[in-house]
């Protein structure tokens, strides 16, 4: 039994103050959105600070501009600007929709503006003298071209009369903005600065026949606190909102007509270094390398995708939404600051398309049934099989826990403490080698291999007097946890690609005091997977305890294979191979998790008398970082409701809480979630009399719906999906080429 002090609270004023709602991942895919039929990487092999795309075309530019094909990764060829550095560039507006990407301009770090032709890779114009100073950035709206230089000087470039579109011969009209913008960002005719955690909107308009009008807002600021901006970007469908990205993992949204922060979403801990509106989705990259795919349409937003994009900071991130309707694709660049390699991802996601619609069909290819699995997680405490025997109610423990089921297909037993771990021979001894003596260590083995073949026995004994037969699917241990599970011997040839595998997070993940056994399988065409863990303990270590969650999760626990025939995206989910714990399709973690309740012992005592259990619930550390913890890796997870009393910490042998000196506060520390939209199925959840131990174990009972793949209905049914994708491409070719053309005609 563990030695925990409630000395030391999280309060209220502690935690990160969050938004009560947060993007919701629980159906997120991990496969990294790559095309099959396109170069993923190109390596530039020179100094490269910007790019921009457009259509067929890259082009990257710093010392010299280089122009690639998306289609091949080829290098088409380069444009020359001996001694003149780019700093900045955008392609020049077409009046027909065939010529777009023709034209670039190029801004230099000496304000010479360039003008080159991406079909003869030649410069055709230069203009100097209109900027003094570094071009930070050039920006389209419409048939107009801003550029604006480090010290806060912007020329706007007004279409020519005769041609339509803006020429670096003609007379731009100077402005000025603020210096030392973080990002800009052109938003139907206004220009949106991004400044600290300011948001500036200027309304530049060009005209030759009367003065500039040049209007400016008062600074807008966020309606929540907010780290500095780092980017920004706006949807092409969204007319409405436009997107700041902070550096403290903040996105906030602003009202493009109201000029005001209409809400702040806090999706993740880690600095924000690029945004993209892609198609109907924004993309957020992350200084950790990580890109994610957030649905914004729906509240909560929705995590579409997320993937490790790069291994250091992403910097640059670029897409062109006419790329759409000239190629049918809709690709998307990433650069980091150092490796010089454009990557290019694919911004329709098909591949997570036609997973998706095959999901939503798979009545016309799958067949069904259900299962039912009876799960008991529970601290033992260290207690042995031989403890249960001395009251009359622990040894009626494992009968009414099994009676509780009608013959369930899966018995999961995953308990923790089966040794003790304060026992200095059995666990101090047997982590830190060089400190112990050989005989130690084997004395020690001895102890943990007896107890678990105890432990198995006596299990096995119990689940033998049920009505029906049953077999050891299989038992794992680390130190102190142990899995046990037994199946119906009918199920057992329904099971392939079993696998256990071990995740340590005690003193850092280098030993085994706390963790977790992971056990996979397929049954029928489903995967399925059981983790039991135990997390870290003390009131105070909330963030100890999201660690080692996060620890097991992110872990590559098992190696990949399949017992079933069917394809690997019919077996496991959100783009996985079965090498992780969320790939699975029917999931549940079990535990002594080790969450506490975050009052003092005196009005959890209060409110246990009056059975008030709901007021202690809002201040349960695992609801609590469920609900405004962005990066809680428990968030895809559900539990049913909580009706029974804490199950910790007991005096042994009582039916009394903690009554010893240190008068420990009641917690529900024993926990059992689940993942499986569509899939599971709570019936019951409760915990049991069994009081060897000072915490009580805790039961769930599921019904799991499994399939059965028809591998030649399979066949047909994707054939209708590619045929549906189809459908889709023309309908959003439509959309964009729709939407380009109001936005143009808004902007003339």
């Amino acid at each position: 039994m563990e030695d925990d002090s409630d000395d030391n609270f999280v309060t209220a004023a502690e935690e990160t103050e969050r938004l009560s709602e947060y993007p919701d991942s629980s159906r997120a895919n991990r496969r990294p959105p790559v095309f099959r039929s396109r170069p993923h990487e190109i390596h530039c092999k020179y100094d490269v600070r910007v790019i921009s795309i457009s259509g067929e075309y890259i082009v990257t530019s710093s010392s010299v501009t280089k122009v690639w094909s998306v289609g091949t990764g080829t290098c088409i060829g380069h444009i020359g600007h001996p001694d003149l550095r780019v700093t900045a560039i955008a392609f020049k507006p077409s009046l027909q929709v065939e010529d777009e990407g023709s034209t670039i301009w190029l801004g230099t770090r000496d304000g010479a503006i360039l003008e080159a032709d991406i079909r003869t890779l030649k410069i055709v114009n230069k203009r100097t003298g209109v900027h003094n100073s570094l071009i930070k950035g050039i920006y389209r709206c419409g048939f107009e071209m801003w550029t604006l230089d480090e010290d806060g000087r912007m020329q706007i470039w007004g279409p020519d009369e005769r041609t339509g579109v803006p020429h670096l011969s003609a007379a731009p009209r100077a402005q000025r903005v603020q210096v030392a913008t973080a990002c800009a960002i052109v938003v139907h005719s206004q220009l949106w600065v991004g400044r600290a955690k300011l948001v500036t909107v200027y309304q530049p308009s060009f005209s030759q026949s009367e003065v500039v009008q040049f209007t400016v807002t008062r600074p807008l600021t966020a309606t929540k606190p907010v780290g500095d901006i780092t980017c920004a970007a706006v949807i092409a469908a969204d007319h409405e909102h436009v997107y700041f990205g902070h550096e403290d993992g903040k996105v906030s949204v602003y009202s493009a007509t109201k000029l005001t922060c209409v809400d702040v979403v806090s999706v993740s801990l880690y600095k924000i270094t690029a945004m993209a509106g892609v198609g109907n989705f924004l993309w957020v990259a992350f200084r950790t390398g990580m890109v994610y795919v957030y649905d914004v349409g729906q509240r909560p937003w929705t995590v579409m995708k997320d993937w490790k994009a790069h291994e250091s900071p992403i910097q640059t991130m670029v897409v062109d939404r006419t790329s759409v309707f000239k190629l049918g694709a809709l690709p998307v660049i990433t650069m980091t600051a150092t490796d010089n390699i454009l990557t290019t991802w694919d911004g329709m996601l098909k591949q997570d398309w036609l997973e998706l619609n095959m999901q939503e069909h798979e009545e016309e290819y799958c067949s069904f049934r259900t299962v039912q699995a009876l799960i008991c997680t529970w601290n033992v405490g260290a207690a042995k099989p031989t403890d249960m025997q001395h009251t009359s109610t622990d040894s009626k423990f494992l009968r009414n826990l099994l009676t509780t089921a009608d013959d369930p297909e899966i018995v999961v037993f995953g308990f923790q403490e089966l040794v003790e771990l304060d026992n200095k021979t059995v666990t101090a001894k047997s982590m830190f080698k060089h400190k112990r003596k050989h005989k130690d260590k084997a004395n020690a083995q001895q102890h943990m291999s007896h107890q678990y073949k105890a432990w198995q026995d006596y299990l096995t004994e119990a689940v033998s007097h049920l009505d029906s037969r049953y077999v050891l699917l299989l038992s794992d241990n680390l130190i102190g946890l142990y899995t046990c599970i037994f199946v119906k011997e009918r199920e057992k040839k329904e099971i392939g690609s079993l696998r256990s595998s071990t995740v340590k997070t005690g003193l850092g993940g280098l030993h085994g005091n706390k963790g977790a056994i992971v056990v996979r399988f397929t049954l029928d065409d489903s995967s399925v997977c059981f983790v039991n863990c135990h997390l870290a303990a003390g009131q105070s270590h909330v963030i100890a305890r999201n660690n080692d969650i996060a620890n097991i999760m992110e872990s590559k626990v098992t190696t990949g294979g399949m017992g079933s025939t069917a394809n690997t995206s019919d077996i496991y989910v959100g783009g996985g191979d079965g090498s992780m714990i969320l790939d699975h399709e029917i999931c549940f973690v079990n535990g002594d998790m080790n969450y506490r309740i975050n009052l003092h012992r005196v009005p959890v005592m209060k409110s246990l008398e009056k059975g008030d259990l709901d007021k202690l619930l809002e201040s349960d550390q695992l609801l609590t970082q469920l609900k405004k913890n962005p990066s809680f890796r428990l968030r895809p997870f559900s539990e049913s409701p909580i009706t029974f009393p804490p199950t910790y910490k007991y005096d042994i042998g009582a039916d009394t809480y903690d009554s010893s000196e240190k008068k420990r506060t009641p917690a529900w520390c024993d926990r059992i979630y689940y993942r499986g939209p569509g899939k599971i199925f709570p019936i019951e959840y409760r915990t049991h009399d069994a009081r060897v131990s000072d915490h009580r174990p805790v039961s769930g009972l599921y019904d799991i719906k499994v399939k059965t793949v028809d591998r030649e209905l399979r066949k047909e049914a994707m054939q209708m999906a590619l045929l549906r994708w189809e459908d889709f491409v023309r309908e959003s070719i439509e959309k964009a080429r729709l939407h380009f053309h109001e936005n143009e005609q808004r902007l003339r």
